[in-house]
C-alpha cells in the first residue's frame, strides 16, 4: 500500500469510529492559532442527566485526539503529534506500532490502534495510557476547542456555506 491509499484507509476507520462514539467530531482541527493541527477530534459530552443537557456536561465531556500515521517517516515528520486531549490515539498500520514499540518510541499517554484484520474497525494495539491513570492531558477549555472543531474543515455536524447551498439547492 502506498502512503496515500494507507492514510485514506486509516482516517476512513477513524471517522467510522468517531461516528459511532463521538457526538460531535471534526477533521484537521487547527489549535494555538493555525500554529498547532490534529488530524481528528471527537467529542463526547458528559451526560449524568437522562433526559437533558447541561452546560457542566459540556465542560466536563471528553474530547478524544487521533492522530494518523501512514509510515515511520511520517511518524517522524515532525508534524501531527498533538497528544493534548482527554484521551489520545495514534492510528497507525500493525508493522508501524511493532516497529514503534520495538524502537521504544511510543508516546507516552496514547492508545496506539491499528485495523482489525479484515480492516472493519480499529483495536488496541498498545495502550501508553496508563503512565497517566485517568489524568487528561488537554489545556485548552471545553469552548476553545468546540470553536476550533467548528471552524474545522470537515465535521460531522457543522457544513460550510458552500456545503449548506448545496443542500438547499
Amino acid at each position: 500500500m502506498n502512503r496515500t491509499y494507507t492514510t485514506n484507509s486509516l482516517s476512513q476507520l477513524v471517522r467510522k469510529k468517531l461516528s459511532n462514539t463521538s457526538n460531535f467530531w471534526a477533521e484537521e482541527v487547527e489549535l494555538d492559532f493555525g500554529n498547532t493541527r490534529v488530524d481528528f477530534v471527537g467529542f463526547k459530552p458528559f451526560n449524568v442527566l437522562q433526559n437533558g443537557m447541561c452546560a457542566a456536561s459540556i465542560d466536563k465531556g471528553t474530547f478524544s485526539f487521533y492522530e494518523v500515521k501512514s509510515c515511520l517517516a511520517d511518524f517522524n515528520s515532525g508534524h501531527g503529534k498533538t497528544f493534548t486531549g482527554d484521551e489520545n490515539y495514534l492510528v497507525c498500520e500493525r508493522e508501524l506500532a511493532d516497529e514503534l514499540y520495538s524502537k521504544g518510541i511510543l508516546p507516552d499517554g496514547v492508545k496506539v490502534i491499528v485495523p482489525n484484520k479484515s480492516r472493519s474497525a480499529l483495536i488496541v494495539a498498545f495502550d501508553c495510557s496508563n503512565a497517566f491513570g485517568n489524568w487528561s492531558r488537554r489545556t485548552k477549555s471545553s469552548s476553545e476547542l468546540l470553536w476550533n472543531m467548528i471552524n474545522a474543515r470537515k465535521s460531522n455536524k457543522v457544513y460550510g456555506v458552500e456545503e449548506d447551498a448545496k443542500c438547499q439547492e
